[in-house]
C-alpha cells in the first residue's frame, strides 16, 4: 500500500486546520479588546464569528481523525514518508497551542469584566439601595430630605 495518497489528503486536512486555528487569532483578539472596552454588539459579533469558525475546525479534525482510522497506518509512518506532513503537523499544534492561550486569556478577561460589573453593582446597591435606572438609563436616585438635593 503506497502512503503517498493518505499522506496527501491528510495534509490536506491539516492545512485546513492550520487555517482554522490562523482565522480564529484575530477573532480572538478582537473579542478581547470587545470585553476590555465593554462593546457588546462587537462582543456578540465575534462570539458568533469564532462558534462558526470553531464548528469548521471541528468537522475537519474529525475527517482527518476519520482518515487516519481508515488508512490504519500509524502517523509516524505517514510522517517519515512525507516530511511536507510532518511540517504543516507541526505548523497546526504551534496554531492550535496559540489559539488554546488566546482562549485562555480571554476567559480570564472576561471573568475579570464579570467581577468588576458585579463589584460595582454592589457598591451602587449598598450606597444607594434606592437608586433605579429610568428609561433613558438615568440613574435618579430618590430625593433626599437632609441633604436637600434631588435627581
Amino acid at each position: 500500500m503506497s502512503l503517498e495518497p493518505n499522506g496527501a489528503s491528510l495534509r490536506a486536512l491539516l492545512e485546513l486546520e492550520r487555517d482554522c486555528c490562523a482565522r480564529l487569532l484575530p477573532i480572538l483578539d478582537a473579542e478581547r479588546a470587545a470585553v476590555a472596552g465593554y462593546d457588546h454588539v462587537a462582543l456578540v459579533a465575534c462570539l458568533r464569528e469564532r462558534e462558526v469558525l470553531q464548528a469548521e475546525w471541528e468537522r475537519v479534525a474529525r475527517l482527518r481523525r476519520d482518515r487516519m482510522r481508515e488508512a490504519a497506518v500509524p502517523f509516524a509512518a505517514l510522517a517519515t514518508a512525507d516530511p511536507a506532513l510532518a511540517a504543516v503537523a507541526d505548523e497546526v499544534r504551534g496554531e492550535a497551542a496559540r489559539v488554546r492561550r488566546a482562549q485562555r486569556i480571554n476567559e480570564g478577561i472576561i471573568r475579570s469584566a464579570l467581577a468588576h460589573v458585579t463589584d460595582t453593582l454592589t457598591v451602587m446597591r449598598r450606597e444607594l439601595p434606592e437608586s433605579r435606572y429610568d428609561r433613558q438609563a438615568v440613574l435618579r436616585t430618590p430625593e433626599r430630605r437632609a441633604n436637600r438635593w434631588s435627581a
